[in-house]
């Protein structure tokens, strides 16, 4: 049996397109449907979607009790890896609502933007995702995880900028007097921190990367495993970031009851640099280079931009520059879209000196990228994708 406490959210998506009912903890709920027995499951949903969340309910076959609010919070990205909008705004500075106290032997607890909670377990699961500290929640556990991302623990623990996860994990077992705590640092894999020690869980390679509820399938899994089968906290992290591989690849909810054989990936024992190629000659371009950068970057990459590192000029002034970069680079990553001459010199001059190379390609067909797939360069169509390949 498994309590599950979270939020029931609009999820909008421009690019790839996506709007489906789900948030935190509804996607916890239908993740863990026939795996776990006897989920109960609390949220808050609006008038609106109020059916919908009742018939998702019943689908998956779990028990729900949704107080209802007076609009369903939407989250709105333009892509995966953005920073949403969030709708209503009203909702982050009215009050929350106060949901009834929770008593259960096992709880996931998801943080949420309309409502606060007080629960009381025995093994509890805290995914802080409102920023808002597991004693500030005036809940009580007598076994306390706390899975929190890279950003989420940084705030919370007062260590921003903290390169040794294991100490910004160490420093939060004490505040928050938990058990366990897994900071998740993004495409470099997960620390789970125990008073006995620090272990650092792979991530797992797959052909595309859906972002939107990763981070809710990984608390998700980490509790069937950990409060519910009482596996060890490293063996239900490596469960966790399988399933959650898994979630990324294909979105298929229920989770299977096996995960899916993925090859696992070691983080990287070097800040990678990443030659950024494609064109810069429109807004939309130039818009496209900026965010590309702006991830990677947030990935933990080094980036040499032609359009922030060189700038535009006469040609003998800019290519040498540009031809340095991709000498000095690790891994290439070229948006082929519009199939720049520029940009496919680029490529093919990083296949020559056999760099790793990873292809964005939007509208285009088999044809138009021949020499590309020939020379092994690695395609995607997909902007979060091809961060993730890129950072891999």
């Amino acid at each position: 049996m498994l309590t599950i406490v979270g939020g029931t959210y609009l999820e909008l998506c421009q690019e790839p397109s996506w709007k489906e009912l789900y948030g935190s903890g509804l996607r916890a709920a239908a993740a863990l449907a026939g795996n776990v027995p006897n989920i109960n499951f609390h949220s808050c949903v609006g008038e609106d979607f109020a059916a919908t969340a009742e018939f998702s309910a019943a689908a998956y076959g779990f028990n729900a009790v949704f107080e209802r609010i007076p609009k369903t919070v939407q989250f709105s990205y333009h892509h995966p890896l953005a920073q949403p909008l969030i709708y209503p705004a009203s909702v982050l500075v009215q009050p929350k609502t106060q949901l009834p106290t929770i008593s259960a032997d096992t709880i996931l607890v998801y943080g949420q933007v309309e409502a606060s909670v007080k629960v009381v377990g025995n093994y509890v699961v805290y995914d802080p995702q409102n920023h808002i500290p597991w004693g500030e929640t005036h809940s009580t556990a007598e076994h306390l995880a706390l899975v929190l991302n890279r950003k989420e623990a940084w705030l919370i623990s007062g260590l921003e900028g903290e390169s040794d996860l294991p100490k910004v994990g160490a420093t939060l077992l004490a505040s928050e007097r938990a058990d366990v705590v897994i900071i998740k640092n993004g495409s470099q894999g997960a620390w789970v921190v125990e008073r006995s020690g620090a272990q650092l869980i792979p991530v797992f390679k797959t052909s595309s990367v859906w972002s939107i509820g990763s981070g809710d399938i990984f608390s998700a899994v980490f509790a069937w495993k950990w409060a519910v089968e009482r596996l060890a906290a490293s063996e239900a992290a490596m469960f966790a970031s399988k399933y959650t591989a898994q979630f990324c690849q294909n979105k298929v909810l229920p989770l299977s009851a096996q995960p899916l054989k993925l090859e696992a990936l070691q983080p990287k024992a070097f800040e990678q640099l990443v030659y950024l190629a494609g064109p810069f000659f429109t807004m939309a371009e130039r818009w496209l280079i900026n965010e590309l950068r702006s991830k990677l970057l947030e990935f933990g990459n080094r980036v040499f931009s032609p359009l922030h590192d060189v700038g535009e000029g006469p040609p003998h002034q800019v290519v040498e520059p540009d031809l340095a970069g991709i000498r000095d680079a690790d891994v290439v990553l070229a948006v082929a879209t519009g199939l720049d001459s520029g940009t496919i010199f680029e490529i093919g001059f990083a296949r020559a000196l056999e760099k790793r190379v990873v292809v964005l390609a939007e509208n285009t067909t088999e044809h138009d990228l021949t020499m590309l797939i020939g020379s092994d360069c690695e395609i995607t169509n997909d902007f979060t994708t091809a961060v993730y390949q890129t950072s891999w």
